[in-house]
């Protein structure tokens, strides 16, 4: 029997409101997340893939306007959190690990004591315990504990990565969202870093969310995966059906996209013109002016569900013929 979800998305649609009128960045958008569950959300940039992810920690900036949609964390909304609820929540148990390392860490302050106060601010454990807890973590993320009381300059880039994860895992928290953690690393260092994301989202039930462009990591990481295109979510199923026999042809169209090391030579795929202004979005199927395939009913009205299986499904008038 599956366990009950540890995180609901519930019809989540987000404005940015601006001089131009709203920005519809977050359409409609509903997932589950379950204890030991590791979830993919991929898409271009601009997609809403960190919008919703800064949603989960309430993390938007003023002109932001949640205009519907509830996020449970358990029972609890997490959009009806107080301020100092929300304190409380951040980092114990939904925590985030972002984009660029060195901007999460404060440069005149030793690494060492920003992982201790990020500590000390949800748990009250004496020192002895704190710096066991900071040995650990070290190991736990494949740094050398001897380097905890070094300043952020004197890491590399991927060092600072690790310490950065370090950080978000130092009160076990429920839920770990990970947006974009490699996208400044060369690729031997991403390697080593979603692989140790991989071994301690294994090892544990902590459910993790990882937010990227890349198909790749993904597939190394997520045994789910969520499909985003202009704010919306239009493909989700188990990562092995997704990538193997996608439904729709946004889906198709990215992993035709993503050049192939093995078998016969073949021209790289592209996805031609640009995501639509959703200033104004396009009436219909948001990709419509971009597929090749699009038909004339993809231009009059929301897309219909189509289910490949259970868990799998996609959100396409066209969709892509399933596998023999």
């Amino acid at each position: 029997m599956n366990p009950a979800p540890l995180l609901r998305v519930q019809d989540l649609s987000l404005d940015y409101l601006t001089a131009d009128g709203p920005v519809a960045a977050v359409d409609r958008v509903s997932f589950e997340l379950r204890p030991g569950q590791a979830l993919g959300l991929v898409g271009e940039s601009g997609c809403g893939k960190t919008t919703v992810a800064n949603c989960l920690l309430r993390l938007l900036p003023e002109n932001a306007l949640i205009r519907s949609g509830r996020i449970l964390l358990g029972d609890e909304d997490i959009l009806a959190f107080s301020p100092s609820r929300l304190r409380a929540l951040r980092g114990a148990r939904v925590a985030m690990v972002f984009q660029a390392a060195m901007n999460s860490l404060n440069p005149v302050y030793r690494v060492g004591e920003q992982i201790v106060e990020a500590i000390r601010a949800h748990r009250s454990l004496p020192p002895q315990a704190i710096q066991k807890r900071l040995e650990e973590l070290y190991e736990l993320v494949g740094l050398d504990p001897g380097v905890m009381w070094s300043y952020p300059h004197e890491y590399s880039g991927g060092m600072r990565q690790r310490a950065v994860i370090a950080m978000a895992l130092s009160c076990d928290p429920d839920v770990l969202v990970a947006d974009e953690p490699t996208t400044a690393l060369d690729v031997i260092v991403q390697r080593q870093i979603l692989r140790r994301l991989t071994r301690i989202h294994r090892g544990s039930q902590r459910a993790m969310i990882l937010v990227s462009h890349d198909l790749a990591a993904i597939a190394q990481v997520c045994d789910h995966v969520a499909v985003m295109y202009a704010g919306q979510l239009i493909e989700s199923g188990p990562t092995e059906q997704v990538l193997s026999a996608p439904i729709h042809r946004y889906t198709r169209a990215l992993l035709d996209a993503v050049p192939r090391l093995q078998g016969p030579r073949r021209e790289l795929a592209v996805i031609g013109g640009e995501p639509p202004d959703l200033l104004e979005p396009p009436p219909g199927c948001r990709f419509n002016p971009r597929c090749r395939q699009a038909l004339p009913e993809c231009r009059t009205g929301p897309a219909p569900r189509v289910e490949r299986s259970a868990e799998h499904w996609a959100l396409c008038f066209d969709p892509c013929p399933a596998p023999e």
